[in-house]
């Protein structure tokens, strides 16, 4: 997971598991209710493996990033002509200003939108689980 990949081996250790706890026949109800705990313990560790999967394969988008690397540039420029007398530098100061929350409203906007833009939800999600699903 360190470099970003989905570790194979311990995906077929958790179909491997799913299928014993699916295939095996309960004689009794202690059996059945046992089957049952056991179904529930599995479910909730496919939900903690699939959160730390999603996890680290996160990471800010490029939008934001240059955001953050333009607005903090800005900012220190911005910061730097407080208390001149020159026009321009005070133009300056308010173009800069100008730009980073113009920046800021176009990161947000692209956001907003999760279908569409540079920052998006793709399909990888349903093509992830058709692969397991279609694997022996």
């Amino acid at each position: 997971m360190a470099n970003g990949e989905v570790p194979s081996r311990t995906s077929s250790i958790h179909r491997e598991m799913w299928k014993a706890a699916i295939t095996a026949n309960p004689a009794s109800p202690t059996e059945a209710n046992v089957q049952n705990n056991v179904l529930s313990q599995l479910s909730l560790l496919a939900q903690h493996r699939l959160t730390r999967l999603l996890q680290s394969a996160d990471k800010l988008p490029t939008v934001l990033w240059c955001v953050l690397l333009v607005g903090g540039a800005l900012t220190i420029a911005a910061a730097c002509t407080f208390g001149t007398d020159s026009v321009k530098l005070q133009t300056l100061q308010v173009f800069s200003f100008s730009l980073l929350v113009s920046l800021s409203l176009v990161a947000i906007a692209d956001i907003h939108r999760p279908f569409h833009g540079l920052i998006h939800v793709s399909d990888h999600a349903f093509q992830r689980a058709r692969q397991v699903i279609e694997a022996p």
